[in-house]
């Protein structure tokens, strides 16, 4: 071996040496890399997720202008963890445990009181998932109808639910106009129980069964709180290139259970409700879509419990038109403009009508939403009271929001 070969190989192994002796040279590490959360349960796999939802709203009620920093309207900030393991091949074990964690939720207005803060558990669920027999859900959660007047793929949910325009207004209130008022007694009403989307039931003790997708198509049944029962048939897929997605809901259950169906606040052993409700939404290749949903509640009229002026049969339609498209590398900006029309929902003779624009712009990176919107809410009272036992009239109302949600 030459003089040069040796001199080679000695300082290959010098160097080979001391890079094994030197410490690693620190690399820069990337947020979204950071360990996952473990769990003791080794077979189980945890995932711990939550979200931050805030707005900014200035609401003119025909009384006096107000400010308000409170949470999202149409989504809340809330944490969640999520633990899933397969019992055997076909079988999964899925549990979900998720709570809301709000603070200052309420629109108030010109009340000139604290806004609150709560805490209220949203899931507490254990779910059995097989490949073939489909789902079963048992403990609190969604129930089998929930969202079904809310099926929107504009991509706006953030700054404004499908199947409503009227969600930024949280606790607002309708006030009685000057010249209505009876004696200068300005009445209210809250903005929430003169609107509704009849969405079924919401989050509930039950137990739900989900069928496997087939051709797009899912049944979902279940036994709610208070001993209701809940059917909805469930679309998402392709048509001609174009993708849609649909729902429709009959749910029967006391009134207590459902979103805005209780004028007076009390649930009874006979308050009984029946609601058809349902919704489509259709997206375009071109970012052009348009969503509709509409809805009835059939009500069991106590003269215990409901006064004669209370809506019997009311019902709520809603259409918009939405676009969306990349303008720039943060992620899609969308566009929505919708449309809603409740009837009888407070009172006989209530017509609610609310306009709605939100333009939301996604920012991918961070999973974060930001968002800007208008609404208009009306409502025509046809229910003697005022001056001269004449209608009692109410002001307009309208709220401008700036929001965000950050999730993780």
């Amino acid at each position: 071996m030459s003089k040069l070969n040796k001199a080679l190989m000695a300082t290959t192994a010098i160097a080979f040496a001391a890079g094994l002796a030197m410490p690693a040279a620190a690399k820069k590490k990337d947020p979204s890399k950071a360990p996952k959360v473990v769990s003791s349960g080794k077979k189980m796999k945890l995932k711990l997720y939550g979200q931050i939802a805030r707005t900014a709203s200035i609401t003119d009620d025909g009384h006096g202008t107000g400010y308000e920093n409170s949470e999202n309207g149409s989504t809340t900030s809330r944490m969640g963890i999520k633990a899933a393991g397969k019992i055997n091949n076909d079988l999964k074990l899925k549990l979900r445990y998720e709570w809301n964690m709000r603070s200052a939720h309420e629109n108030n207005q010109q009340d000139n009181i604290a806004s609150d803060n709560d805490f209220d558990i949203r899931h507490a669920d254990i779910i059995f998932s097989h490949k073939r027999l489909g789902t079963l859900f048992f403990g609190r959660g969604d129930g089998p109808g929930n969202s079904s007047s809310q099926t929107d793929l504009s991509g706006t949910g953030t700054g404004g639910l499908g199947g409503g325009e009227h969600w930024d207004f949280q606790n607002a209130r309708f006030i009685e106009t000057t010249s209505s008022a009876n004696g200068g007694n300005r009445a209210t009403t809250r903005v929430g129980r003169v609107f509704t989307n009849m969405d079924a039931t919401s989050r509930a003790n039950r137990i739900r069964y989900d069928t496997p997708s087939i051709y797009g198509f899912q049944f979902r049944a279940g036994v709610v709180d208070q001993s209701g029962y809940e059917f909805a048939l469930w679309y998402k897929g392709k048509v001609a290139g174009m993708k849609l997605k649909g729902a429709v809901n009959y749910s029967h259950n006391k009134q207590g259970v459902f979103p805005a169906s209780v004028r007076t606040g009390v649930t009874g052993t006979n308050t009984e409700i029946s609601v058809i409700n349902g919704s489509v939404s259709v997206l375009t290749p071109w970012g052009i879509g348009a969503s509709a949903a509409a809805g009835t509640s059939d009500r069991d009229r106590s003269t215990e419990l409901n006064a004669f002026t209370d809506g019997d049969q009311p019902f709520f339609w809603w259409a918009c038109l939405f676009y969306r498209a990349k303008f720039f590398e943060l992620g899609e900006t969308r566009f929505r403009y919708g449309f809603q029309t409740t009837v009888d929902n407070q009172m006989e003779g209530d017509i609610g009508q609310a306009h709605g624009f939100t333009i939301l712009q996604q920012i991918k990176s961070t999973g974060s939403d930001l968002f800007a919107g208008y609404r208009h809410v009306s409502v025509d009272r046809d229910v003697a009271g005022g001056t001269s036992a004449a209608e009692v009239d109410f002001e307009d109302q309208n709220i401008w929001v700036l929001g965000f949600r950050a999730r993780f």
